[in-house]
């Protein structure tokens, strides 16, 4: 993946740059002045350097790992993402003929063959391993398409939120802590560890919807791409 491609500056970059207002505010209010850097253009230079360091180091290893931590959780190592349970018989999201089309695309185009209805219901973990499976190889035939991109970059940017919300609740119980009592920025701090607090609550429920708008895309799309010629 380009370092600098629409996914990673979308999904990656933006969220660790939200996850990291904190502690940006903590490098401006209190970092400059113990630095005390005479020359405006150093301190300018300082910050940006200090910022960037922040941006890469939390971007690789305090949002991402944490991100998918949450998301293999969240929905067991993807064995219950939306992609895998649109695809089961028992989900009713689409019709088992609108299954069926896609069993035969991908028995054709990987030469694999899906669990039938009773195969199914007889071992349903096994049916979602192997269809958690088949869609890492639908995610390669599809992954070029504008629509799958955007939906996957959505999702991206929702699921690295929630690594880079815990993040930003820490850097604003920091600032909370050092920041008096009656200072304006400690309210500014309470109300960011309330809204970064929240997304690490709730954010499940924007995952798994975006989840689930991205699971409709690839698998519509990928219908398509074998019955509209």
């Amino acid at each position: 993946m380009k370092i600098f491609s629409q996914y990673s500056i979308i999904a990656r970059i933006f969220p660790t740059i939200i996850g990291l207002i904190p502690l940006f505010i903590l490098q401006y209010y209190f970092l400059g002045n113990i630095l005390s850097i005479d020359s405006v253009i150093a301190s300018v230079i300082g910050n940006i350097g200090i910022s960037t360091i922040l941006l890469y180091a939390f971007n690789q290893y305090f949002v991402r790992i944490p991100s998918k931590i949450f998301e293999d959780w969240l929905f067991s190592k993807q064995l219950y993402f939306p992609t895998t349970n649109f695809l089961l018989y028992s989900d009713d999201e689409y019709s088992g003929d609108f299954k069926d089309k896609v069993r035969q695309s991908i028995n054709s185009d990987f030469s694999i063959q899906l669990p039938d209805r009773e195969s199914e219901k007889s071992d349903e973990n096994d049916a979602r391993k192997r269809i958690k499976e088949v869609v890492r190889l639908i995610i390669g035939n599809v992954q070029d398409g504008y629509l799958v991109l955007q939906h996957n970059i959505e999702y991206g940017f929702v699921r690295n939120l929630w690594g880079a919300s815990l993040t930003g609740v820490l850097g604003s119980v920091l600032l909370v802590a050092m920041t008096a009592p009656t200072s304006s920025l400690r309210s500014v701090a309470t109300i960011m560890v309330l809204i970064y607090g929240f997304y690490l609550l709730f954010g499940s429920l924007i995952i798994k919807y975006f989840g689930q708008a991205y699971a409709r895309k690839l698998i519509e799309e990928y219908y398509k791409m074998n019955h509209d010629n």
